[in-house]
């Protein structure tokens, strides 16, 4: 958090850069993509953002990325692989401050970048298209009112229901519904929709996945006689079910295959590169928002934070939230979760239901709190994870002294 041109977003936009850049460089064996072009193109970044010796230092357990920016010739980017971790994929959703912008009519026709903005269009034309008018979405927060939302496929419209009155479009409602509802849309898609399905390769990931069975033997060293085994097998059913196939070809009689045979021989394959470690299905979503408070009302900010905690403490995934703000209210709402977690135990369970942020409280080692100030970046929690009362009440301690040095001239006649 920090005051607004403070680089707040941009840090968020590199941390999820990194985290894609990551998954790339694991997951695709096909040549790395230029990471500066790549940041700056896809997160609408400038090369001004940037000074000659600019530096980003990413880690995680499974990869180390050392990015130094100079001119054409001097930048270079270094990247180390971590051994012993098996990866897990993950769905990274950057969810930027102009998402109302996906409220808009006739988006399908726009196509003329490869941005975070487009990309959160994507996810949302994904996340709306089965909520018809009999499986509207509901708003959980109160604070927006009796509200459902849902997608009209035959109109293209957007369509909210609001209590018992006639349906309006979306970007005819008030501005907080508009930037308030494509965020719970597809944060509820991308937190629990997305893995009730099996998931849909595209054609890179398929070919990534058939160069990857190219090192199996060399990749098999190190692994227990138990996992040789099965990988043994499943690259004989591989070799197999390709042999047939390129006979098949040869002879002009694909017909003879039999019903999703190339489907079998996929699902063969993302097993055996799942051994490795190289390749699987979503695992988790990493989720990274952009001033989750626009245009919302305080309390609603509040109920927000505490909705989308409770659902991430819902599910049994591993997920990441990121988000950035300056709204104090957002701080309170987190504060409440932590303080929850740390001292939940204790309060007894008559009175824990009726405390709001129940559902959402976290365990304070699962919560990091930054404050961006200056060019410098440093945690504001103390020791137990719970914000410093100091930086909570600073604001408002500076609000106060001011109202109160003008309230000693004040003559109330009453």
């Amino acid at each position: 958090m920090g005051p607004q041109s403070s680089g707040k977003s941009t840090i968020a936009k590199i941390v999820s850069y990194c985290s894609w850049y990551e998954k790339n460089i694991i997951l695709h064996t096909s040549k790395r993509p230029d990471f500066f072009e790549e940041l700056i193109s896809f997160h609408n970044l400038e090369e001004s953002y940037f000074s000659y010796g600019s530096r980003i230092q990413y880690e995680s357990e499974l990869c180390k990325i050392d990015f130094i920016w100079g001119d054409d010739k001097n930048s270079r980017v270094d990247v180390q692989l971590g051994n012993g971790k098996v990866f897990r994929n993950r769905k990274i959703m950057y969810i930027p401050a102009e998402r109302n912008f996906v409220t808009l009519p006739g988006l399908g026709k726009y196509n003329e970048t490869r941005d975070n903005i487009l990309s959160f269009m994507y996810e949302w034309f994904l996340a709306k298209k089965d909520l018809s008018d009999k499986n509207a979405f509901l708003m959980p927060i109160k604070g927006l009112g009796d509200v459902s939302f849902y997608y009209d496929k035959d109109a293209d419209s957007d369509n909210v229901n609001i209590g018992k009155e006639k349906a309006i479009r979306l970007n005819h409602t008030s501005s907080g519904l508009r930037s308030c509802i494509p965020l719970l849309v597809v944060f509820n898609y991308i937190i629990t929709n997305i893995y009730n399905t099996r998931r849909t390769q595209t054609p890179f990931e398929i070919v990534d996945i058939e160069e990857k069975l190219e090192i199996v033997k060399t990749e098999t060293e190190d692994t227990t006689a138990d996992v040789r085994s099965s990988m043994a097998k499943l690259k004989a059913q591989v070799d197999e079910m390709s042999k047939a196939i390129k006979l098949a070809r040869d002879l002009n009689m694909e017909e003879i295959l039999p019903k999703n045979f190339n489907e079998s021989l996929l699902g063969i394959q993302e097993q055996l590169a799942n051994i490795l470690g190289l390749y699987s299905d979503y695992y988790y979503s990493q989720v990274i928002i952009e001033e989750p408070e626009l245009n919302l009302f305080p309390k609603t900010q509040q109920e927000l934070i505490y909705y989308m905690i409770s659902m991430l403490n819902r599910v049994n995934r591993e997920h990441q939230l990121v988000i950035t703000t300056h709204s104090p209210f957002i701080l309170f709402a987190i504060n409440n979760c932590v303080m929850g977690g740390l001292v939940g135990d204790k309060i007894p369970s008559n009175e824990r239901d009726k405390i709001t942020s129940f559902p959402a409280w976290i365990k304070p080692s699962d919560v990091s709190i930054y404050e961006i100030h200056d060019g410098r970046i440093k945690c504001i929690q103390d020791e137990d994870g719970i914000i410093e009362d100091n930086y909570l009440n600073q604001a408002y301690k500076e609000n106060s002294n001011e109202y109160l040095s003008m309230l000693n001239y004040y003559d109330d006649e009453e």
